[in-house]
């Protein structure tokens, strides 16, 4: 197979992207820092990206990339989380919910859902700061914890304390973000549901958990890693309103700080490194369809339809 015209293709869109973002990034940088900016000139500031230098922070002092690198570990633990209980949760109640529509646990659920779509994310963790860190003292109200390095990689899912400080940010940006991978699934099954493949199996006695499992939740998969990638960028500015509102160390913490003290270098480096995070995410979601379903795997030669002139 020839993977080359699909491959140059990638990555002339890649570039192009990650240039029109360099490109609003330095006019945001001569927004905030006019002084700054009219020390380079685009292409210089362009080929200082292109060899990896994303400049140096006017209130740091420090290079923005080395500054953007130490906070990413905190903020790439808390997407973890968080990502890990939109997906444990929405898959078994997505199921539950389109199986049993009409129990009063399915329509509580979907009630529910209702609510955290309608509820902003700062409003729900400010009540579950002021619920479970002020009135009960269940839980630290911000903070990393204690961390412990591995390598390089400072990390706070090996301490008690640091499970105790990612639980309530977590929760907050999940809480924003289920409500509409659990209703995505809950409609591609019952969608699935109704279609002809289901219904012959069904015909032929195959036992209902099967056919959920088999054909619901495998069709219902594609959907939701679509989602997924789209909501990346939700999921980054729901990652820094959580961590400005829990003090949560990470890169979205440094932005709303770069903001609040017009630090225009590093807002710029932020911009640019987000834009080329998202056209890697976007690369893993492709690979991902073709591990759930091969026809759409990038990599696959497309065979030609019938009636159409082969070489």
């Amino acid at each position: 197979m020839n993977y080359l015209p699909q491959l140059t293709q990638r990555l002339l869109t890649g570039s192009i992207t990650i240039m029109l973002a360099a490109c609003v990034s330095y006019w945001i940088l001569s927004l905030i820092s006019p002084n700054h900016a009219a020390a380079i000139s685009l292409d210089q500031y362009l080929n200082q990206l292109l060899h990896g230098d994303f400049g140096q922070s006017q209130f740091y002092h420090l290079p923005n990339l080395d500054l953007i690198l130490e906070k990413l570990p905190a903020t790439f633990e808390l997407v973890i989380i968080t990502s890990l209980i939109v997906a444990l949760l929405a898959l078994p109640l997505g199921l539950y919910t389109a199986i049993e529509p009409q129990q009063r646990v399915a329509r509580a659920v979907m009630a529910f859902s209702l609510l955290g779509i309608s509820l902003p994310m700062f409003l729900t963790g400010t009540l579950m700061v002021y619920l479970f860190a002020v009135q009960l003292n269940w839980l630290p109200a911000f903070g990393r914890g204690e961390i412990v390095w591995l390598g390089s990689w400072p990390s706070g899912l090996f301490t008690v304390s640091g499970w105790q400080h990612i639980v309530m940010p977590a929760t907050a940006v999940s809480l924003t973000l289920l409500p509409l991978f659990l209703r995505l699934i809950r409609a591609e099954l019952i969608q699935v549901m109704h279609s002809n493949p289901v219904r012959l199996a069904q015909a032929m006695g195959i036992t209902p958990w099967r056919i959920w499992l088999r054909y619901g939740l495998r069709n219902a998969t594609l959907p939701m890693i679509t989602m997924a990638s789209l909501q990346f960028g939700t999921l980054m500015a729901y990652t820094m309103v959580a961590e400005t509102l829990f003090q949560w160390p990470g890169v979205g913490s440094l932005f709303m700080q770069g903001i609040i003290r017009g630090d225009g270098p590093l807002i710029a480096a932020y911009l640019v490194l987000v834009s080329i995070m998202f056209l890697l995410f976007n690369s893993l979601t492709d690979l991902a369809y073709g591990l759930f379903n091969p026809h759409l795997a990038p990599w696959r030669q497309h065979t030609p339809f019938i009636g159409q002139d082969t070489p």
